[in-house]
């Protein structure tokens, strides 16, 4: 049995968006509106362990909550809850959840809706976007040709949501699931 090591009290970051600040302004602006983000917003993250069973041929999930060992395979939901604490709308909260060490990213992230944007990062977090894009050369009729294309989930490093808002005392939960290396 493999155990779980992915043990993090806190593994997201919250921000706020910085769409349309200057950017000379987006450093010392970042790291106020960190702060604040951080005060309005309360991030909990929970890991559960997901079993896929087949009950009278369909397919049914069941959740294991903490999970104390699992094994390479096993299937884990991370699920961020997120809840406006300030009393007030908070406006462009980001939400960033790196994928645990030792497993990969496998899908089912709550993907974008009205209210907020799903997007995936490949470089640690220092970029984002709804599908990652990298840069792969082949060999066509001879020649080199370098082109963009998606890069394959299992590349993905961290998830995000920016979120429009979050009502007073609102709260959400958005989730993706990894797979234990």
């Amino acid at each position: 049995m493999k155990k779980l090591m992915v043990t993090v009290a806190l593994m997201g970051t919250v921000a706020m968006a910085q769409q349309n600040t200057p950017p000379a302004a987006r450093t010392a602006q970042a790291a106020r509106t960190a702060v604040q983000a951080a005060a309005a917003v309360k991030v909990t993250l929970a890991q559960d362990q997901i079993k896929a069973t087949t009950v009278d041929g369909k397919t049914v999930e069941n959740v294991i909550a903490s999970p104390k060992t699992v094994l390479p395979g096993d299937v884990l939901r991370e699920e961020v809850t997120v809840v406006n604490v300030s009393g007030k709308v908070v406006r462009n909260p980001v939400i960033s959840v790196p994928v645990p060490k030792g497993t990969v990213y496998a899908g089912s992230a709550t993907p974008s809706g009205e209210r907020w944007n799903t997007q995936y990062s490949t470089d640690l977090g220092k970029s984002y976007a709804a599908t990652p894009m990298k840069t792969v050369t082949v060999t066509e009729n001879g020649k080199s040709v370098t082109r963009q294309v998606a890069a394959p989930v299992t590349e993905y490093t961290n998830v995000r949501w920016v979120i429009t808002q979050l009502a007073a005392e609102e709260s959400l939960k958005l989730s993706f699931r990894v797979r234990v290396n």
